[in-house]
């Protein structure tokens, strides 16, 4: 629901819930393809193998980074320790309509993917059991871009254990076209922002990607997502 401390236009409200609507389709089809992928693996009738996780989870991959107009830049799964074999983690991710397998190596090194398990972006999803999004923050891992990382924590059954993450990776440079039109309608200082006050995109020049913001006296407040809110107007610290 769209709140506001003032009374906005009409104009004002519909960019705003225009901007919810594309975060919070976001989410949906996350937390959509978590119980998918739950489901598919509690339904594998051998062990699971990094080639069964492969087969099921690139398709769905294939599917959200190739929508015409889309926000995903890359997508994936990490297997959470347990799911394949005790202290086992795996990675399947791809990125880009090319489907680059990221850092495919990784499996075969506990080493180098103990920097995957370690992330916020898995982390906090298998630590709570919740959704979670991560950033913006340079992806030094994959697109060498600020993106934001949205992470659904995956069941193989309701009362088990975190089997794993599905995640996906929206980059800003993406999301700014749809989100600075937006913005620009409601101000030409209003910024979307996470929970920490800092920016994702802005109508201001001011303040770029990851700047640290401050929302200007008496401006509206709209809520975007789970996580995210619309500053009517903001300044750069």
């Amino acid at each position: 629901m769209i709140k506001a401390t003032a009374s906005p236009d009409t104009s004002t409200l519909h960019a705003a819930a225009d901007l919810d609507a594309t975060i919070t389709g976001i989410e949906h089809r996350l937390a959509a393809w978590a119980a998918e992928t739950g489901n598919a693996l509690a339904a594998l009738s051998t062990k699971v193998t990094g080639t069964a996780v492969d087969k099921l989870i690139r398709p769905a991959v294939e599917e959200l980074v190739r929508t015409p107009g889309g926000y995903i830049a890359g997508a994936g799964f990490l297997a959470n320790a347990g799911l394949l074999g005790p202290e086992r983690s795996y990675i399947a991710w791809w990125q880009g309509e090319e489907l680059e397998h990221v850092d495919a190596l990784a499996n075969f090194s506990p080493n180098s993917i103990s920097r995957y398990v370690k992330s916020e972006w898995f982390r906090v999803p298998v630590d709570t059991g919740q959704a979670h999004v991560t950033g913006p923050y340079v992806d030094f891992l994959c697109t060498d871009e600020y993106v934001l990382t949205f992470t659904h924590p995956v069941f193989c059954r309701a009362d088990g254990p975190v089997s794993g993450i599905v995640g996906m990776d929206v980059t800003v440079q993406r999301l700014e076209r749809g989100a600075l039109p937006a913005l620009r309608r409601i101000g030409d200082r209003a910024t979307l922002v996470n929970a920490d006050g800092r920016a994702i995109v802005s109508a201001a020049s001011d303040i770029a990607a990851g700047d640290l913001a401050a929302a200007e006296v008496g401006c509206s407040v709209y809520p975007v997502g789970r996580k995210f809110r619309i500053w009517s107007g903001a300044r750069a610290l």
